[in-house]
């Protein structure tokens, strides 16, 4: 008993800590975020300095939870909650770094013109910080169900950075535009920096599902599901009739009548013999 309340209060101490690294990379994604809004170089620069101390919770969550693993041997699920930790701080401490590299760019853009032109750098902004903000609270209410809709946001996040970069390709195209290749190039590494950070919060919410549910949904969109259940389905009466007749069916052509006859021929040989 003293054994087993001695490893709840290693849990609970390692969630702990886990939670104050979420709330430091949230508050250095949020003033990344201002200072590229209002070209604020000195709120910039406290992002990039307070990189560290983020970077220190991850060595440290890093050491605890391998402590666990090696001192109380923890099973079910509380190893999937402490090998999940240490999956997860990479994540934290990787879109921490994605705020360091939003602010650099504010930093470097800060006396140029034509940011405020891309909306759809604010609109991505906004995705991903809530897409941070949602893999945070359903780490925080242990909502696997949450995590498992939030774990669908994969697209959204890629075609809002498409869209940037075709808006910029357009303008640097018009003759009219006053958009400068060089701050093109600022523009599309930070929208590159906020898909990142989006997807880096789908990967805190699948760790959030497999802690809570035991099941991994990595990799579960590259088809692989969808092709094994349709080679393993039975095809539907005339089904196959109706895709030949289409011309849209997988059958293998036929085999022509010279083939079909030497066929016969080398059976009737091998009867003989």
């Amino acid at each position: 008993m003293q054994q087993a309340n001695y490893l709840q209060q290693l849990l609970v101490t390692l969630r702990t800590r886990l939670l104050v690294m979420c709330a430091s990379v949230g508050i250095a994604l949020e003033e990344a975020g201002k200072a590229l809004a209002a070209n604020d170089p000195g709120r910039a620069a406290a992002v990039i300095e307070s990189d560290a101390a983020i970077d220190a919770l991850e060595n440290e969550i890093d050491e605890m939870a391998l402590r666990l693993l090696a001192r109380s041997q923890p099973v079910a699920g509380d190893l999937r909650f402490v090998v999940t930790s240490l999956r997860m701080v990479v994540d934290l401490e990787r879109i921490g770094d994605e705020a360091v590299s939003i602010s650099e760019q504010a930093i470097l853009m800060q006396n140029m013109p034509g940011f405020s032109m891309m909306s759809h750098v604010r609109e991505l902004y906004e995705g991903a910080r809530e897409a941070f903000e949602s893999a945070v609270r359903v780490f925080r209410d242990n909502d696997a169900q949450g995590a498992l809709a939030l774990s669908r946001g994969d697209d959204e996040a890629v075609q809002n950075e498409v869209r940037i970069i075709q808006g910029i390709m357009e303008c640097l195209s018009d003759p009219h535009c006053s958009l400068k290749p060089h701050v093109a190039m600022h523009i599309i590494l930070v929208a590159r920096s906020l898909t990142r950070i989006w997807r880096r919060s789908i990967n805190i919410a699948e760790h959030v599902y497999f802690i809570g549910r035991g099941e991994s949904l990595k990799h579960r969109g590259d088809g692989r599901e969808e092709a094994a259940v349709s080679l393993t389905e039975p095809l539907q009466p005339g089904a196959y009739e109706r895709a030949a007749a289409s011309g849209s069916g997988n059958k293998a052509p036929d085999a022509s009548a010279g083939e079909k006859q030497q066929l016969r021929r080398s059976k009737e040989r091998h009867t003989d013999n």
